[in-house]
């Protein structure tokens, strides 16, 4: 079919993908002097009206906002809208395609305010939209606070009444409602609005954020010293996804939080944080919760006193009385204190989870975590080819298998004598008894298989050996934990770890260059040491603070020394322009985008395999106040602490 664009417009072999926004390219001239002659049966604007309004649909769901999460603020962390919307580039145009444009309810149903200019572009999009008597809208307020407000470009104290005077009669229209605070009068305006415009029956997503810098004590305490209020009536049937920073609720007198998919606590002070019975009902009414995340927040402790909602903290129960999340498949734990962290997660039983990310304070002194691993390793050990029975926690002789396949216990454990031991210590009823020799490639056809084990874990991840991905910002722990962690991960594909705040011996650890003995001092790993490999399932490593050298030999041993599958095949780096020349090894291996794990050829002919390097640089993060010390032996003090 020829192209009804002369001159020539791309083809859908330019265009491999063609996605709906393509068809406005290619409806538009590339530039004024451009001349295009339409054939008269080929014009784009002779589509029907019912399938052009089908294609602004889909381009405008094209950069989908919620796709990575529900929650578009994340704590200190500004928020930055789209630059530009496709509703309105495909309302601009022609005339035909502007009617049928503002005539499709479901294009303005996007509300983002964060200046004064917004407030007329809302008002005009909730115009349109009302059209339809099923339009839901996503609404985002974000403020500032006092003595940053600039007038005519942020909104503060007086443009919040003017938003919520906008968007409140529509309250039944809301399926997500994101508001941002720094201001206490901004605050006192949200909670008059929210605590009398009545039920929200579609709303489900709800993300509250406040969070100001008091100055004194007693700008503290105004702000603080009145009780929450209830909000939406209490009657949001609908809710799922609920992030709090900041804000707490009448936790007593919010029977709506339940039912819930995702979870997110953040920056509570203890005396705000709901007591832990009302923190137990809320994820035990949550059955199907796939996400949580404790951000400087969590049940209220036993030794805090009474919060905003005048209810004293109440006792926990004892750590054998779990809290079942059998879905919950992602746990983020961010600036938890280790005895803390290790209490909350001793309560909570999280068979199916997948990814765990763990974001710690690495300035704070004192901040062992070597508790919180040997909580998440202790384990148990069952024998399928025997059918034997297990010492110590009771579990069943088969694992489920519905998420992923079962692993081989000769992935997690060793016939070490010193790991052997060890564990043997830290467990009173010990371990079976396991042959776990993986069997080299070249033998591994004749060899004899070990007996297969299946691994449960006594504590909240009980399938630990089944996480797929494990992220870590910064860790303070013994080399004996992290590795121990390590050899328990035999399911890992995506390790992402700044060892900028974790410390070098960590990475050694990892690199296989360091084994931790019985005692848990550092020491050159064995001759024929079978942990050849530590996480020997990993196919993507994201890492920062190692250098161009170290990389490039761990992509190589990798390379030579993992089991059968696809193995290592994707980096990511910390490396910026800026950096350039501070390691050339680095730059080279992000120079070429890859780094070669063989020379010419491989067996069947083939180009040799290859890793793929690419690079991710934050220019927001908090630079380390100090270089990390050189090691000069294997035995110094492994604490990132400044």
């Amino acid at each position: 079919m020829p192209s009804p664009f002369v001159p020539h417009a791309p083809s859908n072999h330019d265009h491999p993908k063609l996605h709906p926004h393509h068809l406005i390219v290619l409806a538009m001239p590339a530039h004024k002097s451009a001349q295009f002659v339409c054939h008269p049966n080929n014009r784009v604007d002779a589509l029907p009206v019912e399938l052009l309004s089908r294609i602004f649909t889909l381009g405008a769901g094209f950069n989908y906002l919620y796709e990575d999460s529900p929650f578009l603020l994340k704590p200190n962390q500004d928020y930055y809208p789209p630059p530009s919307s496709f509703q309105l580039l495909v309302s601009h145009v022609c005339q035909r395609w502007r009617t049928i444009a503002l005539r499709t309810p479901t294009l303005w149903t996007t509300l983002h305010l964060g200046e004064p200019v917004h407030l007329a572009r809302a008002a005009t999009y909730l115009e349109r939209c009302s059209t339809s008597s099923t339009y839901l809208l996503d609404i985002l307020v974000d403020t500032v606070a006092s003595e940053d407000h600039i007038e005519g470009v942020t909104l503060c104290r007086e443009e919040i009444v003017e938003v919520f005077e906008l968007i409140i009669p529509h309250v039944r229209h809301w399926r997500s409602f994101h508001l941002k605070i720094r201001d206490n009068q901004c605050k006192l305006q949200a909670r008059h609005y929210l605590s009398t415009c009545g039920p929200a029956p579609l709303l489900e997503t709800l993300q509250l954020y406040h969070f100001e810098d008091y100055g004194t004590s007693q700008n503290l305490y105004l702000a603080t010293y009145r009780p929450p209020v209830v909000v939406f009536s209490n009657t949001v049937p609908r809710l799922r996804n609920v992030s709090l920073i900041g804000v707490n609720l009448p936790w007593l007198k919010s029977p709506y939080l339940m039912n819930l998919h995702k979870l997110e606590l953040a920056l509570h002070p203890d005396n705000i944080r709901p007591p832990y019975d009302s923190w137990g009902r809320m994820l035990r009414l949550s059955p199907q919760m796939q996400s949580l995340y404790l951000h400087y927040s969590g049940p209220r402790s036993e030794s805090g006193g009474a919060g905003g909602d005048q209810q004293g903290s109440v006792p926990w129960p004892p750590g054998k009385e779990k809290i079942e999340l059998e879905e919950l498949v992602d746990l983020k734990l961010t600036d938890l204190e280790p005895d803390y962290l290790c209490e909350v997660a001793e309560r909570l039983y999280l068979p199916s989870a997948k990814k765990m990310s763990w974001h710690l304070s690495w300035d704070l002194p004192n901040q062992d975590f070597s508790p919180f691993i040997d909580l998440l390793t202790r384990r148990d050990v069952v024998e399928e080819s025997t059918g034997g029975g297990t010492q110590g926690f009771s579990v069943p002789t088969k694992v489920e298998t519905g998420r992923q396949s079962k692993i081989s216990i000769s992935s997690l454990l060793s016939s070490d004598s010193d790991y052997t031991s060890q564990r043997q210590q830290e467990s009173s009823a010990g371990l079976a008894e396991c042959a776990t020799d993986r069997a080299t490639k070249t033998t591994a056809a004749t060899a004899t298989a070990p007996p297969r084990c299946d691994m449960r874990f006594d504590g909240p991840l009980p399938n630990l050996s089944r996480l797929e991905t494990l992220v870590i910002t910064a860790l303070d722990c013994s080399p004996s934990s992290w590795q121990t962690l390590l050899r328990c991960l035999g399911g890992l594909q995506h390790l992402e770890a700044d060892f900028r705040r974790m410390g070098m011996i960590l990475w050694r650890v990892f690199a296989g260059t360091v084994e931790v003995d019985q005692g848990g001092a550092p020491r050159p790993p064995t001759t024929g040491s079978p942990y050849r490999v530590l996480l020997p399932r990993l196919q993507l490593l994201k890492v920062a603070g190692v250098s161009g050298t170290d990389l490039k030999r761990e992509i190589q041993r990798r390379a030579a020394k993992s089991a059968a599958g696809p193995g290592l095949n994707f980096c990511v780096v910390r490396w910026a322009a800026n950096l350039k020349g501070d390691d050339l090894v680095l730059d080279e291996l992000v120079q070429r985008g890859q780094c070669k794990v063989g020379e010419g050829t491989s067996r069947n002919g083939l180009p040799a395999p290859s890793v793929k390097i690419e690079t991710y640089y934050d220019e927001d993060e908090e630079e380390l106040e100090e270089e990390l010390e050189p090691e000069d032996s294997l035995d110094e003090d492994t604490s990132l602490n400044a």
